[in-house]
């Protein structure tokens, strides 16, 4: 019945969008397709871009809240009701048996028998999404989610690149090509000037760097962007070497603590994802080995740091991953 009567609501809102888009439009939208330049769109055809945008929108806001409205996604999109029954007559075809029809709060709820077609999402994914988007401006939060919740990452220090030296940083990673920068080294009390072939950029989750080939010191290094004071195009031309611990990687295996409990063990090894191995929780982080150091500095997990008590964790395999822990990051 309640479908019946969602089928019903959706006709009506089909045809009165329908004449309500008919003013909606711009001149240019009302021209023929063939004069806008891209062939007509058929009944049949796949949902474009932009609506698959709201198909998620629905789906997301049904799975993860529990209830999607007309109103929210034509707030969210700035799109007429028109263009949402349509939204909804779309998703329908793809997933018949996901919509049910809530009278009383004139909204969607996901069935018993909801089965996400778009958003075939785990907790851990759909947590980066929301803090990836936290500082997002509401409207653009909600379009990418599909819902808004109060969320706070922490916040990072303010940048002190300089906009030249990141532009130059940058091209020299896209061309393969050298810069001359002039860095303030705190292992040297005045600026060096050096040759630097930047390859890649790391984010320590503290600052920026840029890793790539040290002429001066004759091996691929990390430099803290924040600390080039000047950099200019260079003419050195050369064949460098491969990057090997940029390039190859090397598993980070962890455990519990072994002072927990069996149910503090138990609920730290669901916490972080673990799996249980020859009777142990156990947990593998694949990583570059030119990353060691600053994953164990974020995860203030390395051996002997003094901060490990605070941490349910221990590394298992320090001792062959201790040759890549670079502790002086301070060049």
């Amino acid at each position: 019945m309640l479908g019946d009567i969602s089928f019903y609501i959706d006709d009506i809102f089909l045809k009165i969008g329908h004449y309500k888009n008919m003013y909606e439009e711009t001149k240019s939208d009302r021209l023929p397709a063939k004069r806008r330049g891209r062939p007509a769109r058929k009944s049949g055809d796949p949902p474009s871009s932009v609506q698959q945008r709201r198909l998620v929108f629905i789906e997301r806001a049904l799975l993860w809240t529990g209830r999607v409205s007309r109103r929210a996604i034509s707030t969210t999109f700035d799109v007429s009701m028109g263009h949402v029954s349509q939204d909804f007559q779309v998703y329908r075809k793809l997933a018949p048996s996901n919509l049910e029809y809530d009278l009383s709060s004139k909204c969607y709820t996901p069935s018993a028998a909801f089965q996400p077609v778009f958003c075939q999402e785990d907790p851990a994914d759909i947590l980066g999404l929301i803090a990836s988007t936290a500082a997002l401006p509401l409207q653009e939060r909600t379009r990418v989610l599909g819902f808004s919740v109060a969320c706070e990452s922490l916040q990072t220090f303010p940048s002190g690149v300089q906009n030249d030296v990141l532009v130059d940083v940058l091209r020299a990673i896209t061309s393969a090509s050298a810069i001359s920068v002039d860095y303030q080294s705190m292992n040297t009390p005045k600026p060096v000037t050096r040759v630097f072939w930047p390859h890649a950029l790391i984010f320590s989750g503290h600052r920026w760097l840029t890793r790539g080939w040290d002429v001066r010191h004759n091996e691929y290094r990390d430099f803290a962007i924040g600390r080039i004071l000047h950099s200019e195009k260079s003419a050195d031309d050369r064949v460098l070497t491969r990057d090997n611990l940029w390039h190859d990687r090397i598993d980070i295996e962890f455990a519990v603590a072994d002072r927990l409990s069996p149910t503090q063990a138990e609920v730290t090894a669901r916490e972080f994802g673990m799996t249980r191995e020859n009777g142990a929780y156990a947990l593998r982080v694949n990583a570059r080995k030119a990353m060691i150091p600053y994953l164990l500095d974020y995860w203030r997990i390395r051996p002997g740091s003094g901060e490990t008590q605070a941490i349910p964790l221990c590394i298992e395999n320090y001792s062959a991953i201790n040759a890549y822990d670079r502790r002086d990051l301070s060049h």
